[in-house]
């Protein structure tokens, strides 16, 4: 029977920090690294018996991964502050937890707050690593969509987990703006370059496999407007890298010109 430690991190959490912990009081760990929240989240992760650390925020994925490494047990359930176990999910990990573990980690489905409504059952479940053995998981080293990197075998669970994410457009689009500037800078480092079909065609293939693939169109307006906020962001990112490259190569014009002694100001 595998012990098990659930990590948590949280900013500025109190309106949702109490059904996370609630939901994991099951488990034989939870400990929550919050980076020094300005709410009463660090009171209400006190008051309900976990363990408390507190430091400044160094990234998504150097703080999950310093989280991680706070847990007493080597296999660890990974959550964000506004994300809680489901009762079916509950009990999944709970008759997981009596059996030796099949895989190295497993993939969780999430339901997702649409700024009004709980996802409609037939729209797609993103799936995501949150049951890991720590021993031979690592977090990725993206400045965005953070994930754990698991050596061995990882396999679905059904598990759902809640997403108290997008909670109104502005936070949406506040995240888009934010989101879509690291992501620029993640393919920036990496080599990467916007083409022409990543502003023009990409967004519209954006839109239409969030609508119709991933069957946004089950969560009616909050489905239409998701599907066209995340093409937004589809075309933002590649929008700031292209401008990162025209800035680039424009500094190395001036550059060039300065050091010939040229000047279109003459």
């Amino acid at each position: 029977m595998p012990k098990l430690s659930v990590v948590i991190t949280s900013f500025n959490s109190e309106s949702t920090i109490g059904k996370t912990l609630a939901s994991v009081d099951f488990a034989d760990d939870v400990v929550v690294l919050d980076s020094f929240s300005e709410d009463a989240t660090p009171d209400l992760v006190r008051r309900a018996g976990a363990r408390l650390v507190q430091q400044a925020f160094k990234g998504y994925a150097a703080q999950k991964s310093d989280a991680i490494a706070l847990a007493r047990h080597d296999w660890v359930l990974l959550l964000d502050s506004d994300e809680w176990l489901s009762e079916s999910g509950i009990a999944c990990l709970q008759s997981w937890q009596q059996q030796q573990p099949a895989a190295s980690g497993y993939r969780l489905p999430r339901i997702e707050w649409v700024f009004w409504r709980w996802s409609h059952p037939w729209v797609h479940r993103n799936r995501f690593v949150r049951l890991f053995d720590r021993k031979v998981t690592q977090m990725s080293a993206v400045r965005v969509h953070e994930s754990p990197q698991v050596a061995g075998v990882v396999e679905n669970l059904e598990a759902p987990i809640y997403h108290f994410g997008d909670r109104s457009i502005a936070v949406k689009l506040d995240k888009i703006n934010r989101y879509s500037s690291l992501a620029a800078d993640d393919k920036k480092s990496r080599g990467q370059r916007a083409r022409w079909w990543h502003i023009s065609l990409y967004p519209l293939w954006s839109f239409f496999r969030q609508l119709f693939i991933r069957r946004q169109i089950f969560n009616g307006a909050a489905g239409w407007v998701n599907a066209a906020l995340n093409s937004h962001y589809a075309f933002l990112k590649y929008a700031k890298l292209l401008a990162s490259q025209r800035r680039g190569s424009g500094q190395q014009s001036v550059d060039k010109n300065s050091s010939t002694g040229t000047s279109h100001d003459d």
